[in-house]
């Protein structure tokens, strides 16, 4: 598995590697495919591989999420993730209520706030598992609840769903 830390020459971590901008600039500019325009195809085409590595690398660090994701992929543990009953119980609960409120015209942000709530209490105990080494297992578990929150604040908000 590609280590995207060591691609962006930045220490592992939850939170978001200092340099990470700056050094994602830096190598961007030696290998941005218009530097080899005048290059071999080979040149042009490892340019371009490189280019897209690196924006993936980069997009995948500056997302808590993703960048969560990876670290727990490059300690072993990644996959299908089983959701515990309770929570399932709890987005269901979640969806009627938006749904009543949609339907009924209420105000939204009320929800949203407390979907955002779960979201950052969700977040803190997936860094705190993550930098204490924790159950790994567990961090992963919540990181599939994170998609949730997003998929349910990018719908209050009126937002596309983002893939």
């Amino acid at each position: 598995m590609l280590d995207k830390f060591a691609l962006l020459s930045v220490p592992q971590g939850f939170d978001e590697p200092a340099g990470l901008d700056d050094n994602f600039r830096a190598l961007s500019r030696k290998v941005h495919p218009d530097r080899f325009a005048r290059g071999t195809p080979l040149e042009r085409r490892r340019a371009l591989e490189q280019t897209t590595a690196l924006n993936d690398a980069y997009k995948t660090l500056k997302d808590p999420v993703r960048r969560a994701e990876h670290l727990l992929a490059l300690r072993g543990v990644e996959g299908e993730v089983m959701m515990a009953p309770d929570f399932l119980e709890e987005t269901l609960d979640d969806r009627e209520k938006l749904l009543e409120a949609k339907e009924s015209g209420q105000p939204l942000e009320a929800l949203a706030q407390g979907v955002r709530e779960k979201r950052d209490r969700t977040l803190a105990e997936v860094r705190a598992l993550v930098n204490s080494g924790g159950e790994l297992s567990r961090a992963a578990e919540l990181l599939a609840r994170m998609k949730y929150y997003a998929r349910y604040l990018d719908e209050v908000e009126g937002r596309a769903a983002e893939i």
